[in-house]
């Protein structure tokens, strides 16, 4: 939306207006149907009326805006009642309007801020939970093919098969952690063999019925089965079939839900977080919650506080805002259909400020995000140079307020020009408060990008971490397959068949695998899953892991390679995880089996799955993300050129991550500021936390944020903006007033009797002709008559400096009228005639068209810079000999 100027005073759309006393706001409704609300004097959009009050900073700018609105108030009726000082209600508009637009967007970006946060949590609790059970419906087609089981359900019920299979549903639980229960039933619903204690003998559940018919892969239910428990659990279900594949009974594996969930929301809340967390049904049943007393498991939520249709949720008397995410699903897995929730509760949703975050966020980063189309709205980025714009209409204002004031004898003159200077005074706290808002403002939606940056890679690292977990369960269970150890033992061609036939079941069904390989006591391959590898077969692996596998004494322990190039994985870089396949009686290893995992596109999935996204969820403008390993080098990345093995871009402090476990920073890279998030890995359940095996990767997640400067951005000087306010010659003192002004670093200035006005430089006409030293920029329209206007700098020899806060100074120069470019209005002093030092007494020159300097010095008598008095005479003259005739013509 594009702001409109009318009658020297902005009208700012916004999220905010404020509604002046006995007046009716305008129709603010930003597309929406129904009308603007009124708050505290505000008209806000209707989408932030349940929440503004909960904005407590928002609330302190407004109250220092209304303190700032008095004064204008103050100054404007005094300036109407002198008579003499410029017209304030413009400007005093302006700001009004500019300051309601600033609340707006505040509590706008305010708002997105938390509510960003809470998608963030809820979709990843969704996300991470629905990797996890997607590998629950492999383990469920892999167990129910094994060979143990299938051979008991051939055989006669005994205690001895019982105990037999309860041992070996054990070993798995001891592996595969995540499931409290494994069940066996028969085709006649007899429970066979069961992990877990429970007095029911059979089983009669739909779900046993469904699984020995179904044409799917899996059964997943969640509810209350009779022969499972009297709460609702998760479970998989598929039958065991025998080798001509007629059905011989139903295996169940039942999930520990509530464990995991547990887990999950402790890595995604850190501590003293007021966000809580919920898995819930579509229907609105909560299926497990982050806090038992806010959230708990089997609370009945309405349809509607998961539809979004209003972000604000009562539960228990209490206010949330609420974020419900369906999942993004993994390899075409959905889930059960689940939804995240994620709510925090309203009184404290907006008290969380950027605390470490904010400290990270330099001015200098600050300026150089402002402009970036990607992290700011047109109307957003537009607030900055309508504050600015304002302010430069206001000083020029004041500046020729006191040019109509120079000189003056009139009674009130001296009162006007103290006028004037506390209209500028007002002006400048003005604009450092809207200027303070907008830093704010900016500082948060930074932030809150840090912020993302930081989930995101916790994030890639947790999905890791949960991976790998999986692999090293995996091979330690495929293991304990008795085929594997009966042919080791007694290998034979047709004995190694059958392994080969069994690893490439396994691979089918667990797709993040190359290759499969059994190996003997020797490290001679004897089977692999996949075909285009049978030229393995019979060679012997020399791999360093080999030895280590060989070595293991028990079922409970793993082998893993470096993640480093590998000749079984076409010389590319992977992880290899083995066990060992031990004797019957244990403590002897025959061989061992090796998995090589898939790592170049699954660990290219997990990344490209973490990019930070909008909320079309479409992935951040160059946005990636990496996983670097403890030497410093890339594992894999999102983005191609950041090839693996090479170093990472982007380091960061080990020391900082291992206290800590993430970051959130700020980096240089490649000529741009970027927001920077890092997660060391920590490991899952047992993984890397006790099972001895330790191998720290980071996650690292980057968003652009802006280009970094090259240099000190150029501009006019400092000196003399706040020189001389206070200082004025003694009475009796020849003196005389100097309208000053700034080119570049330059302070300049002219006799203020010399000068009629300073104008706007918008509007400003090019020439039909142009000289060819570049003087003349072209002419401007003033009281009706076209006056040519000069680039002042070009003449005095300063090379050209760009400014926002150009303006056209008019002048009377050897009798003519002149314009001057200049980049900036300064002060208009009072200057004793003694304090101007000729110029003829600092330099022989004789060609500079200036009376002379002054060595000005401020009120606390400290040097204030040196200002350069301009003879406009002898710049009239100077420009008549360089053909200001011709410039003159060219311009009219």
């Amino acid at each position: 939306m594009i702001s409109s100027r009318a009658g020297g005073s902005f009208v700012m759309p916004g999220y905010f207006r404020r509604l002046r006393p006995g007046g009716r706001g305008g129709g603010l409704t930003r597309g929406l149907p129904t009308l603007p609300t009124l708050h505290k004097g505000i008209e806000i959009d209707p989408a932030l009326a349940g929440l503004i009050r909960h904005m407590r900073a928002i609330d302190d700018y407004r109250q220092v805006f209304d303190r700032l609105q008095a004064s204008w108030d103050t100054l404007t009726l005094l300036g109407q009642l002198s008579g003499n000082a410029t017209e304030m209600s413009g400007t005093r508009s302006a700001f009004e309007d500019l300051t309601a637009s600033l609340l707006g967007h505040l509590a706008k970006e305010t708002r997105d801020k938390v509510m960003t946060d809470l998608r963030t949590k809820a979709q990843n609790a969704i996300d991470v939970l629905v990797r996890n059970l997607f590998e629950r419906t492999a383990d469920i087609g892999f167990l129910a093919a094994d060979t143990d089981i299938r051979e008991m359900l051939e055989g006669e019920p005994s205690s001895e098969a019982r105990n037999a299979m309860q041992a070996r549903f054990r070993d798995y639980v001891a592996k595969y952690s995540v499931y409290s229960d494994i069940v066996l039933v028969d085709c006649a619903g007899a429970i066979r063999a069961r992990l877990a204690p429970h007095e029911a003998q059979t089983a009669r559940h739909a779900i046993i019925d469904e699984a020995l018919s179904s044409h799917g892969a899996y059964v997943e239910h969640y509810g209350v089965l009779d022969f499972v428990s009297d709460e609702q659990k998760l479970v998989y279900a598929w039958r065991v079939e025998d080798a001509a594949k007629r059905p011989l009974g139903v295996l169940v594996l039942v999930f520990r839900l509530a464990d995991e969930m547990a887990g999950i929301f402790r890595k995604l809340l850190p501590e003293h977080d007021w966000t809580v967390l919920g898995c819930v049904s579509p229907e609105g049943d909560v299926i497990a919650g982050s806090c038992a007393i806010q959230l708990p498991a089997g609370l009945k939520l309405s349809p509607s506080a998961l539809q979004g249709r209003d972000p604000i949720v009562r539960l228990g008397g209490r206010q949330y805002l609420a974020m419900a995410c369906k999942t993004s699903g993994y390899q075409g897995y959905m889930g059960p259909g689940w939804v995240g929730l994620g709510l925090i509760p309203l009184e404290a949703a907006f008290d969380q400020d950027d605390g470490e975050l904010g400290k990270e966020i330099s001015e200098d980063l600050l300026a150089a995000v402002t402009s970036q189309a990607g992290l700011f709205s047109a109307e957003l980025r537009s607030v900055s140079r309508q504050a600015a714009a304002i302010q430069g209409d206001l000083n020029r204002s004041v500046w020729n307020g006191s040019i109509r004031q120079a000189g003056s004898t009139a009674a009130n003159a001296a009162f006007s020009k103290i006028l004037l200077w506390e209209i500028s005074s007002a002006g400048r706290k003005t604009q450092a408060v809207c200027d303070a808002s907008i830093g704010d403002l900016h500082r948060t939606v930074v932030a809150a990008i840090m912020e993302k940056c930081r989930s995101r890679a916790a994030f890639a690292i947790d999905v890791m971490d949960r991976n790998l977990y999986e692999r090293a369960n995996d091979c330690r269970w495929w293991a304990l397959n008795a085929s594997f150890a009966r042919v080791l033992a007694a290998p034979s061609a047709e004995g190694n068949k059958l392994c080969g036939e069994i690893l490439a079941t396994i691979n089918a069904l667990y797709t993040v695998y190359s290759n499969l390989i059994l190996f003997d006591a020797y490290g001679v391959v004897v089977a692999v899953s996949q075909p285009s590898q049978a030229h393995l077969v019979g060679s012997t692996l020399d791999a360093e892991w080999v030895a280590r596998t060989l070595a293991l004494r028990s079922g409970q322990h793993y082998a893993v390679s470096a993640f480093e190039p590998s000749p079984l994985y076409d010389d590319a870089a992977t992880l290899v995880y083995t066990a060992a396949v031990q004797t019957p009686t244990g403590g002897k290893a025959l061989g061992g089996i090796a998995i090589v995992f898939d790592s170049t596109p699954q660990f290219s999935a997990i990344l490209t799955d973490s990019l930070p996204t909008a909320e079309d969820g479409a992935a951040l403008s160059g946005a990636f993300t990496l996983l670097v390993g403890s030497d410093g080098r890339v594992i894999s990345s999102s983005d191609p050129r950041f090839a693996i093995g090479s170093e990472s871009p982007l380091p960061v402090d080990p020391a900082i991550l291992e206290r800590d476990g993430d970051l959130a920073c700020i980096r240089s890279f490649e000529g741009k500021h970027m927001a920077v998030g890092a997660a060391l890995s920590k490991g899952y359940r047992e993984y890397k936390t006790s099972d001895g095996h330790r191998t720290d990767v980071v996650a690292l997640c980057a968003v652009p944020l802006g280009e970094v400067a090259a240099g000190a951005k150029s501009g006019a000087s400092g000196a003399g903006r706040g020189a001389l306010a206070a200082h004025k010659p003694a009475n009796g003192v020849e003196a005389f007033e100097v309208a000053t002004f700034h080119i570049g670093r330059h302070w300049l200035g002219v006799k203020a009797r010399d000068v009629i006005e300073a104008v706007d430089i918008a509007g400003l006409k090019p020439s039909a002709r142009k000289a060819d030293d570049g003087l003349l920029a072209g002419y401007k329209l003033h009281q009706g008559q076209p006056v040519p206007v000069l680039r002042l700098a070009r003449l005095l020899g300063i090379p050209d400096a760009s400014s926002e806060e150009q303006q056209i100074v008019i002048v009377r120069a050897a009798g003519r009228t002149l314009g001057l470019i200049v980049d900036a209005l300064g002060l208009i002093p009072e200057i004793a005639t003694s304090e101007l030092q000729p110029l003829r007494e600092l330099t022989t020159k004789t060609d500079v068209p200036a009376l002379g300097v002054v060595a000005t010095r401020n009120a606390k008598g400290e040097p204030a810079g040196m200002l350069m008095l301009l003879d406009v005479d002898r710049l009239g003259a100077r420009l008549q000999g360089d053909g200001a005739e011709n410039f003159i013509r060219a311009a009219e």
